[in-house]
C-alpha cells in the first residue's frame, strides 16, 4: 500500500521578470502635455514614467505592455511529499482531486493580464530538466483574472520531484505590444503618477507614496481582481 502526499494549503512562488517591455505605456511628450509643456530632456522623463508604471504594476499585479514571467514553484497544486509509485500511476483522481488553492486542481498566473503559457519545464532529482508538451498537457484560462494554467480531462500532473523550484512555468502577461492596447485610464493613472512625482522630486516624495496622493490608486482600483 502507498502512502498518499501531505496535503499543503500553501504553497511557495517565486516570480522573476524574463523579458521586460518594449516600450512605455505613456511617452515623454505625453508627460510633458501632462505637465503643462516642460522642457526636461527626455531621458529624465522616460525614466519616472519607467517608475511609475513599475509603481503601477506592483501595486495592482497588472502588466501593461507585453511582458514575460517565470513562475517557479516547489509541487504542484495541494502537494509537498514527493509522490510513491501507488500515486504516480493511479488514477488520474488521485492525482487532481482535492489540489489546488480551494480544492482546485489548477496553477494562478497571478500577472495580470493572462495572454499565453510560453512553456513548462519540470525538474526530477538529479535537476534534469524536462520540457512539458503544455497544449496536450494543460488548458490555458486566459479569460479569468488572473489567468489560470488547468490540467486537461485525462491528463495526470507532470512528475516534479526536486525538492525545491521543482516546476517552472514562463508565461506572457500583458494587454498587448504597443501603448495602444493599454486601457486609456491605466495610461493616466501612469501619466499622474509620473507627474506627482517630477511635482514632488527632491522633497522625499517615494513611488509607494506618490501611487496615492497622486490619484492613480483610485484610477487603478477598477481593475483590481474583485470576487463577486
Amino acid at each position: 500500500m502507498s502512502l498518499r502526499p501531505i496535503a499543503r494549503h500553501y504553497q511557495q512562488e517565486g516570480y522573476t521578470l524574463v523579458t521586460g517591455p518594449a516600450s512605455e505605456p505613456v511617452t515623454a511628450d505625453d508627460l510633458r502635455a501632462q505637465l503643462n509643456g516642460v522642457t526636461d530632456a527626455d531621458a529624465y522623463l522616460e525614466g519616472l514614467i519607467a517608475e511609475a508604471r513599475e509603481e503601477v504594476e506592483y501595486a495592482s499585479g497588472l502588466a501593461l505592455i507585453s511582458q514575460t514571467w517565470r513562475l517557479t514553484i516547489d509541487c504542484w497544486p495541494g502537494y509537498k511529499e514527493q509522490w510513491w509509485d501507488g500515486v504516480r500511476e493511479g488514477h488520474r483522481g488521485s492525482l487532481s482531486m482535492g489540489m489546488g488553492y480551494g480544492s482546485t486542481p489548477f496553477v494562478t498566473l497571478r500577472r495580470m493580464p493572462l495572454a499565453s503559457v510560453a512553456s513548462v519545464t519540470v525538474y526530477g532529482e538529479d535537476s534534469v530538466a524536462t520540457a512539458v508538451d503544455v497544449a496536450a498537457t494543460f488548458d490555458v484560462d486566459a479569460a479569468q483574472k488572473p489567468g489560470r494554467l488547468a490540467l486537461k480531462s485525462g491528463a495526470a500532473w507532470p512528475v516534479a520531484l526536486r525538492a525545491v523550484n521543482a516546476i517552472e512555468i514562463v508565461h506572457v502577461s500583458g494587454y498587448g505590444d504597443a501603448a495602444s492596447d493599454v486601457p486609456g485610464p491605466l495610461k493616466r493613472a501612469v501619466r499622474q503618477l509620473a507627474a506627482y512625482a517630477y511635482g514632488h522630486r527632491g522633497d522625499g516624495c517615494d513611488m509607494g507614496s506618490a501611487y496615492h496622493a497622486s490619484g492613480a490608486a483610485e484610477i487603478v482600483s477598477r481593475y483590481r481582481n474583485v470576487r463577486i
